[in-house]
């Protein structure tokens, strides 16, 4: 049976057998401890919580950069290294499917070697401290990866392609791009993205695909910009996503075997 008492805690009770023995008297005094306890720790456990500085990633920054609309593309061509080849960067201009310009924009071999120069300027390469990347072929740079990056200007109609080969070429181009009207306003949409292409097999003196860069377009069903799609693009230029992006560009390279 249990009683309460006359305790001035309606936590303290008494328990008692059935034939009115004391088994045991029982307290709230550790209850209430343990409360008190509880309340001075829930500050505690409250400001405990601190946010705290954290070093910046490399994730960080390409999210970032990604997010200004700055974008970097890598291909490593090592494996040519076999051969000497002359480089040309190209560009390729496309209209509703159809292409509308091809411009070369820049031209470099993927070796240079210290027999390219006159020989009367050998030695004082060498006694400048000049280095050979291969000092058999007296290879003094090659070409190891070919670099594309994009990034805004102060205008919306143009952006910047930016195209290195790190020792041997950097150069910097300006795009011109093509706005999309709007509804209900005299004012135009630019906004363009970029695929990686699905690189295949090599070939030599064949125009190579590696990166496009492409309008946005309108849905008329859904009434919004849109650019969604393969996440690469066919070599071949059938991809689906072509089919509705207005006006892009691709760039890519043409290797041809230095006689």
């Amino acid at each position: 049976m249990l009683h309460y008492s006359n305790f001035d805690s309606i936590m303290e009770t008494e328990i008692v057998s059935k034939n009115g023995l004391n088994l045991e008297k029982h307290t709230s005094r550790v209850n209430k401890l343990f409360i008190i306890i509880c309340m001075l720790l829930l500050p505690y456990t409250a400001f405990s919580q601190q946010i705290k500085s954290k070093n910046i990633e490399l994730e960080d920054l390409l999210t970032l950069l990604n997010a200004s609309g700055y974008e970097l593309f890598s291909f490593d061509i090592t494996e040519m290294l076999k051969e000497r080849y002359d480089i040309t960067l190209v560009s390729k201009e496309y209209d509703k499917g159809g292409e509308i310009a091809s411009k070369n924009l820049n031209l470099v071999q993927n070796k240079r070697l210290l027999t390219d120069f006159p020989e009367s300027q050998w030695q004082a390469y060498i006694d400048a401290g000049g280095k050979f990347v291969d000092s058999e072929t007296k290879t003094i740079a090659h070409a190891e990866k070919i670099c594309f990056g994009f990034y805004p200007s102060e205008n919306d109609s143009t952006v910047h392609l930016q195209i290195q080969i790190p020792s041997l070429m950097n150069a910097r181009t300006p795009i011109t791009l093509r706005g999309l009207p709007m509804k209900d306003s005299d004012k135009k949409f630019f906004s363009y993205h970029t695929r990686p292409f699905k690189i295949g097999v090599f070939e030599e003196n064949v125009f190579i695909p590696l990166v496009l860069y492409g309008s946005m377009w309108f849905d008329e069903k859904y009434e919004i910009f849109r650019f969604c799609g393969e996440r690469e693009i066919d070599s071949n230029m059938s991809s689906e996503i072509l089919k509705d992006v207005p006006h892009y560009y691709v760039f890519g390279v043409v290797f041809a075997k230095k006689q």
